[in-house]
Parts: structure tokens; sequence; C-alpha cells
């Protein structure tokens, strides 16, 4: 129980507040021989767990102002004894009090009533206070708890708006009934409840409240016509409420005044009008800033303007993504730019005569003469040898032209700096190569990048549909559950729902949550993440729509005999809530080396996915960055992809061997005729696409696998196999490969669509 020292003061002061309902709940009697309505009130506060020892002294004193009798006294303490054990009960037996339970302890609490008054009173009149009893405790705790416990955010349920309507009704009732010396609160508080239900409520939640509230003065007086003038008190001043405040309470005023004297709807005299217009006026002159910072409950059809708000923003961010997608296609096509290269207008062998000309001759003193007597540029001498050179062949004397073996005295010098030069020409080739793939890598990222800023603007730009009519219904569902849900919204896209639901922080783990919204919106739902606690005793929590199927996996493998580790890698991870990523990787050769580059491939291929890069693009990307770590490194990489909304297996291949369905009835093989990833600048992956049903296994093996076994090996063993647990298989399948020899790393991975 919460202590009494961790109360605020306002708490303190509801408390105290409390004894004016339960006076006018005592008071509420049509007839002196029923007992008041408060011990419903009490109940309700109990089962909303108000503390008990605060708000029983208020509701005994509120039963002995409205009764001072014996019997109005034993009214009032036999419940509170009551509930006191049954609490006392509950508690030592950890079993929380729910609405049938506290109803069952009111109906025994009054008996002590029933046996001290059933020889004054009827039976009828016990059995009356009873039912009336019983009716008014119900409806006193499902408007209590929607009030206190859930709060006032969302809507109020039809059951919720009955129960409140009842409440007030009754209220209302003891409020007639309350006459201080000829002056009737009842009338200060109408004219008061006609102003704000005008200014703070819809036209129909307005006219209910004031229904309600003219109700309980007609069933004090038996007469119709006092509910009949409050309701008309509230559409003439709602038919004014735009030409201003004073313009609504003049027409109450006037209503009043034509239902009392003209019509004589109810006994009208000088105090009458005096605590309505106080009413009302004590509304009037309150300044505009209070009156704006007073609570408006007017509900409509449309959007909230929080759901209109995400609208907005999600344009907002559709428009920045755009934009954003735009700037990395423009910054690709610069990085496609290739600049020119040193040397672009002369051949190779001329660019390396150049040089060799600038290495040797321009320190000899032999080089004016030489020009002089060549005619011509010294370069062009030197061209023969670089040729020979650039081919690769042992260049000597004999490769030069006779009139440098007649002249020159640096023959060794001059061989040496034309081999130099050739060297260090091939560098700078080598060198604008890599510039040039990795211009291209930047550049293919920009566009991947690029790409998918653009889908994730067209998944945002996708329309939302809010349905303010099931979020309701998912309140009041979870309210039955006793699961307080102060918000809850809810919204399709591309056909699936996501639901966000605040809720008790001690509620946010029950798996009823998800069963309830599961049964609402007529399809499975499942949490995403853990509960976020958002202070206040709450906390957030995120539902979607699962998969229309889902997926069961298994894997074996292998390694090659004496290899200290296995070549193969593979991965079977989610990618989002609706795909399922399947890969098997297997590096050139075997052991530490091998088992090292695939890891690196596949790690770089996971991430990429799950990024959200599209698989031919990621290969490409992956495929150069490899080739600028390495040129003596490949892979062969198998992966497949499997949508578990659509049930469709895309399989990507780089000499990777083949894949198989297996269907209830065939086995299917999917073939592949790609180079391994890390062999040639442009990646040329083999895609295929196959459509599952529930039951298929889709598998994937290495070469270690394909090579003992064969493709068609492999798909008479999984035809004849007589399970369809893609563990066993696997198992099976890497038996087999086993006994026939298998010489290199074996793995196979397969995935069961359910």
């Amino acid at each position: 129980m919460k202590k009494l020292n961790n109360y605020r003061d306002g708490d303190i002061l509801l408390y105290l507040l409390s004894i004016v309902p339960f006076f006018l709940c005592a008071n509420a009697k049509i007839d002196e021989n029923v007992l008041g309505l408060a011990l419903g009130l009490y109940v309700a506060l109990i089962y909303c767990r108000c503390n008990f020892f605060l708000i029983s002294p208020m509701y005994i004193a509120g039963c002995a102002l409205a009764d001072a009798s014996v019997v109005g006294l034993v009214y009032a303490i036999s419940p509170v004894v009551f509930l006191g054990c049954a609490k006392l009960l509950h508690y030592a037996f950890a079993k929380p009090l729910n609405m049938l339970s506290a109803n069952v302890f009111a109906c025994v609490s009054l008996m002590p009533v029933f046996i001290f008054d059933l020889g004054v009173h009827q039976l009828p009149y016990v059995l009356t206070t009873l039912a009336l009893n019983q009716v008014f405790c119900y409806c006193a705790t499902v408007i209590c708890y929607a009030l206190i416990v859930r709060g006032v955010r969302n809507k109020l349920s039809t059951d919720e708006i009955v129960g409140g309507a009842v409440v007030l009704v009754v209220t209302s009732l003891g409020l007639y009934r309350a006459d201080i010396a000829g002056f009737m609160p009842y009338f200060l508080i109408l004219g008061w409840a006609v102003m704000a239900s005008t200014h703070s409520f819809s036209l129909s939640a307005g006219t209910l409240i004031c229904f309600a509230i003219g109700l309980g003065g007609a069933a004090a007086e038996i007469n119709l016509g006092v509910c009949a003038a409050a309701t008309a008190m509230f559409a003439c001043a709602y038919a004014f409420k735009k030409l201003g405040t004073w313009f609504s309470f003049a027409s109450v005023m006037l209503v009043d005044l034509l239902c009392g004297v003209f019509f004589n709807a109810y006994s009208y005299d000088l105090l009458h009008p005096i605590a309505l217009a106080v009413g009302a006026a004590a509304f009037a002159v309150l300044p505009k800033k209070v009156r704006a910072k007073m609570p408006v409950y007017i509900t409509d059809n449309g959007l909230s303007s929080a759901k209109q708000m995400v609208r907005h923003n999600r344009n907002e961010v559709f428009s920045r993504l755009t934009g954003v997608a735009k700037v990395f296609y423009e910054m690709g096509d610069c990085f496609g730019y290739r600049p020119a290269r040193a040397f672009a207008d002369k051949s190779p062998a001329q660019a390396v005569a150049r040089e060799v000309m600038l290495r040797t001759c321009t320190s000899c003193p032999m080089r004016a003469s030489c020009q002089s007597a060549l005619g011509s540029d010294i370069g062009s001498l030197f061209e023969g040898v670089a040729s020979a050179a650039l081919s690769g062949a042992r260049i000597s004397g004999a490769d030069l032209p006779t009139f440098v073996n007649a002249r020159c005295k640096s023959i060794p010098a001059l061989l040496s700096n034309c081999a130099q030069s050739v060297s260090d020409y091939n560098s700078r080739r080598e060198n604008e190569k890599q510039y040039e793939l990795s211009q291209q890598i930047v550049a293919e990222q920009m566009y991947g990048v690029g790409r998918l800023i653009s889908n994730l603007a067209d998944d945002v730009n996708r329309g939302v549909n809010f349905d303010s009519a099931l979020e309701q219904t998912l309140v009041e569902e979870l309210s039955y559950c006793n699961i307080v849900c102060t918000e809850a919204v809810m919204y399709t896209k591309d056909g699936d729902f996501f639901v966000n639901l605040t809720v008790r922080a001690d509620d946010a783990s029950k798996p009823a949550v998800s069963e309830i919204v599961s049964k609402v919106l007529g399809c499975r739902m499942r949490t995403n993440g853990n509960p976020q606690p958002i202070g206040g005793g709450k906390a957030s929590l995120c539902l979607s729509a699962e998969p229309r199927y889902s997926a069961i996996y298994g894997e074996a493998t292998a390694r090659k005999d004496g290899s200290d580790e296995n070549g193969d890698v593979r991965s079977v991870q989610k990618l989002g809530s609706d795909k399922l990523f399947l890969a098997i990787c297997d590096g050139m050769g075997s052991g530490n080396d091998a088992h090292e580059g695939s890891n690196a491939t596949l790690n770089m291929v996971e991430n990429f996915y799950k990024a959200g890069f599209e698989g031919e693009s990621v290969l490409n990307m992956i495929n150069r960055l490899l080739m600028l770590r390495s040129k003596d490194s490949f892979s062969a990489l198998d992966l497949c992809v499997v949508d578990l909304r659509r049930a469709v297996a895309h399989f990507v291949k780089l000499g990777g061997v083949q894949s198989f369905v297996k269907r209830a009835d065939n086995v299917e093989i999917v073939n592949s005729s790609a180079l391994p990833i890390g062999i040639v600048e442009e990646a040329v992956p083999y895609t295929d696409n196959k459509l599952l049903s529930p039951g298929d296994v889709v598998m994937l093996v290495s070469d270690g696998v394909a090579d003992s076994l064969g493709a068609d090996g492999i798909a008479l063993i999984l035809s004849r196999a007589e399970t369809v647990n893609p563990q066993e298989l696997c198992d099976i399948v890497l038996a087999q490969a086993t006994k026939r020899g298998a010489g290199d790393d074996s793995t196979a991975v397969a995935v069961r669509l359910i």
C-alpha cells in the first residue's frame, strides 16, 4: 500500500473533497425507504486503487451527513469493515481485487443493514436497495477506472459513457435534494455545467451531460420538465456560442424564465434564477486566458492534430530524403569523372624514352653535340629499347641504335635508367588504375547510398492510414483484462498493422497485450523490442504484424582433413522483420587464410544487406574492394534471401555451386554460372527467384559437398529423405559427403518455410 507520507498536499485535498460526492450519492433517494447509493462509489474508488485509509473516513462522513440515523451509520460503517477484511485477505494471498470480487463484497456488506432494517421496511425496498447499489457500483467502477486509472486522453467507450451518465444522474439527484434554507445548489451547478459544456465539449457530449444533470433533477421532482429545461438551456447556449460568452449566458437565463414561468416546468422562485445566474456568470467572467487553458473535450471523426502532424512530418522527411538522394547521385557523377593522365598524348614507349633521356642526357657534356649531329629530339633514339623493356625483354647495348653506341660514353647507366624508367612507368600506370578503380568504387557507393535513401523516401511517402475506431476498441479490450492503456495509435502501411500503446509499466510485459491486440486486429501481432519507460509509471510498447510465414533452419559443417580451420564460413541472419539471409562463403585454399578471407567477405556482404543496399550493387562494390585489398584473394559466394511475407527465395551466386529447393513432390536445382568474387573487376552475379510454399526447404552447399556428391546426387538424397527437418537434412547430406571422401571443407545450410 502507498504510504501516507508519499502523498502531496494536492492529493490529500482531493481525498478531503471526496466527501462531497459521497454525500450527494448517499442523499440520492427516490423514496425515503430506499437507502442511498454512496456504497457503489466507495467500492469503485477502492477498486481504482484509492488509499483505503484515506477514502474510508470520507465515505463514513459523507453518509453520516446525508443520514445520521442508526440505519445510516450501519450503512456507512459495515462496508468499511467488510472491504477492509477483504483487502487484507487479498493482500495476504497476493491476489488483486478484481471488479467481480469488489461487487460481491459490496453486496455482502449490505447484509447487516438488511438484517437490522428488515423489521422496519418491507422486503421489496430491501431488494430495491440491493439492486440499485449493485447497478450503480458497476457503473461507478467503469467510469472511475476510465478517469482515475486509465486517464481521459482517449475517447470514452460506450459502457464508460453510460456509466458516467448514470453517476452524473445520481449525483445530480442528490444535489437537487440538498436544500440549504431554500437555496438549491443544484441550479448553481447547472448554470456552470451548461456554460462549461457549451465551450469545452462537442454538441453530442454537452447534450448528454446537461440531459443527465436534468434527469437527476427530474427524478427528484418526478417531473421531466426539469430535464427538458436543462437540455434546452444547453441547446440555446450552444447556438449563441460564436457570438460570445455573454450571449450564451443571456440565452440560458431566457430559457430558464420561459420554462419556469410560462411552461411551469418546475417551481420557480426568486432564489432559483439567482443561483442559476451566479453559476453561469461564474464561468462567463473567467478571463479568456483562463478559459483557453481549460481542457477542451471536443471529438470528431477526423484525424487528431497529432496524427495530422505525423503525416505532415512524413511528407517533410520524404522531401528532405529525396533532396539528399539527389546530392549523392550528383556526387557519384563527380567521382565518375576521370581526369586526363600524364603523357596522355604519347605512347608508352615515347613516355619511357623521354624519361630515359631526362635521366641520362640532362647532365651529359656531349648532349649539345649529339643534338646537333642528330638534328632532332634525342629521346626518339631510345624508343626502341624502351619498347623492348616494356614488353618484358632483357635489354642490352645491342638494342640501342648505332648512333648511340658510337657516341655515348654512359651505356651501362643508360640501360639502368631505361629499366628504372620502365619500372616507374608501370608503377604509375598501376597507381592510376587503382585510383580510377577507387573512384569507381566511391562513385558506385554514392549511387548505392542515393538508391538506398531514395528507397527510404519512397517508404516514408507511402500512405499511412489511421483508424480511430480500432484504437478505441483496443483501449476498451485491454481495460477488460485490467491492462491500463492511456493511449493507442494504430495505423496501416502496405496492408500491415502497426500499433503503439502507452500502458502502465507493470502491464507492458504481460503476454495478454499482444494476444488482445492480435484478437482485435484479426492477425498475429508481436512486440518490437523492449517496452520503453516514458515516466509517470508508464511505458511505450510497439507492436507490428508478424510476417505471414516463419522459418526454421539447420546447418552442418566439416573441415578438410589436416586443416587447422574451416575455410567455409556460413551465416543465417534476420534482415528486418520479414527477410531471412543465409549464405556460404568459400575462400580460396583452405585453413586459417581461407577462413579469414571468407569471414571478411561475408561480413561485408552482411553489413551492406543489413543497411538496405540492393544485392547486385553490394556485390559489385565488395568485389572491387577485395581487388584493392589483394589480387590473389577470391571467394565463392552463395547466398539466398527468403522473403517471409511473399514466400520468395532470391538466389545470388558468384562462383557458388548449385543450390536446391526440396518440395513436396520434387527437388529443384538452382544452377550457377558466375565467376567467384574478387577475380575480375566487374562482378556479374547469377541471380534467380523461386516461389516457395509452406514446407519447402532451401539448401545451400559448398563445393566440398558438391564435388563429392554431384548436383544430381544431392538432389537424389534430398528426394529420398523422409524428413523435412532442415537440421536433419544437413546432417544427412554432410554424412554422405564425408562417406564419399569429401576432399575439401564441407558445409550445408538449410531453411524450411513454415
